[in-house]
């Protein structure tokens, strides 16, 4: 059971892009603009190099080991007779991803409030049903969607950026930022760039996964750190950082500074960004649990691809209703921090996976390589192992909590599991 090549570079980028330029800048930035003042900027530099360190690892690993799956897939290969850790691991990706999309489900239910009377749960429910049709229809189709929402996404924030240019009125008056606060920001925007890891997941649908999956990681993440470095010039340019932290819509309060009626324009594009965002995490997670079944980790008819579109379409299935179980939980920032401890675990295992292979697999093809070595030890993993756990002592403790939830979740799963294969 393979998955059919139908992505080139091109829409790699535009997913990559359009999953990292979600809706977590339209909300974030404001908090982190209270914390790190007019140096918001290089907080964003400071998140986009630990991001980085981690895209290049991926990268190694996408070509090296092409297939859906992603860090389950390179964990089977690290470590083969370790059933337990390749199902942990990728039962609590898909927990974190199916908490994601609802996360991200119920944010496009709060903005779609303003322009429609309707229950939030229920856009959000409705929104996981039309992101599941489109995943069962097709990758190249939804590729499509994938196009145009990015776009839109990307013009709401050339949007702001205009607004800071044309400001007439001096910068406002801000301090420059401490390093602890920067460093405190630079963990809350490092979640903004999460997302570009999701390309990994699309490696076996690639015509030429060596060349193009380094290719679109590398290009998004300059694209957006680029994009985002000019945001926070233009934000911190036009209101006071304390007014951006107290606002619910930051980028919103900004750019009516200098265009009053702005703010509903900004509120249709958020609509455009957490549907996109949706879609691609339905898309990607559909393709880990496909992988999982096809090594009978999970039921195998999670691994039956539909007969004329050949999408797993009965994994993409299971992905709406875990999304969908979560909803009721109805909290944003519970599901936010249960999505982003999932992350950091993939982030973390994909790091220690690569090391682990230079020793185990030294001769295997890798089209991209992490450069910078000691012998067979890879340095840039290192140091964004490190780089990841610095982060970490500046995260909240609902994330510890969110992670204790998830690894619960985990060993239950695999309890039932190993119950089932005894049976």
């Amino acid at each position: 059971m393979q998955l059919k090549p139908v992505l080139g570079p091109v829409q790699l980028i535009f997913y990559s892009v359009g999953v990292i330029v979600g809706a977590g800048v339209y909300s974030v930035i404001g908090t982190a603009a209270g914390l790190a003042q007019q140096d918001l900027w290089l907080s964003f530099i400071v998140s986009a190099g630990v991001a980085m360190l981690t895209a290049l690892s991926y990268a190694e690993m996408a070509t090296a080991f092409p297939a859906a799956g992603a860090e389950y897939v390179y964990i089977r290969r690290a470590w083969p007779d370790a059933d337990w850790l390749a199902f942990g691991i990728g039962a609590t990706i898909l927990i974190g991803s199916a908490a994601a999309a609802a996360t991200v489900a119920l944010a496009f239910g709060g903005y779609l409030l303003g322009f429609v009377d309707v229950s939030p749960a229920l856009s959000a429910l409705l929104l996981l049903v039309a992101c599941t049709a489109l995943n069962i229809w097709g990758l190249r189709e939804s590729n499509w969607v994938n196009i145009l929402f990015t776009s839109i996404e990307v013009a709401g924030l050339l949007f702001v950026i205009a607004a800071g240019l044309v400001h007439e009125s001096g910068p406002v008056a801000a301090p420059a930022g401490t390093e602890p606060a920067i460093m405190a920001a630079a963990a809350l925007l490092f979640f903004v760039y999460l997302g570009f890891e999701e390309v990994a997941n699309l490696a076996e649908e690639v015509h030429r996964p060596g060349r193009d999956i380094p290719l679109a990681l590398f290009a998004s993440m300059a694209i957006t750190t680029i994009l985002y470095v000019m945001i926070a010039l233009a934000v911190v340019h036009l209101a006071s950082p304390e007014e951006l932290a107290a606002s619910e819509a930051p980028l919103a309060t900004a750019i009516q500074k200098v265009w009053p009626n702005a703010g509903g324009a900004l509120s249709a594009i958020a609509l455009f960004a957490t549907a996109n965002t949706v879609l691609i995490t339905v898309i990607a997670s559909s393709r880990l649990a496909f992988s999982m079944a096809r090594d009978k980790e999970i039921h195998r008819i999670f691994a039956h691809l539909h007969a004329t579109r050949q999408t797993p379409w009965i994994a993409a299935i299971l992905i709406f209703i875990m999304a969908a179980a979560l909803l009721p939980i109805g909290s944003i920032r519970i599901l936010a921090e249960l999505s982003s401890f999932a992350a950091l675990v993939a982030f973390f295992a994909v790091n220690v996976v690569l090391i682990r292979l230079r020793y185990r697999l030294p001769h295997h093809p890798r089209p991209f390589r992490v450069p910078f070595a000691i012998r067979r030890m890879p340095v840039l993993p290192l140091v964004a192992i490190a780089s990841i756990v610095f982060l970490l002592l500046y995260f909240d403790w609902q994330i510890y909590l969110a992670g204790a939830i998830a690894l619960a979740l985990s060993m239950a799963a695999f309890a039932v599991r190993q119950w089932h294969r005894a049976r």
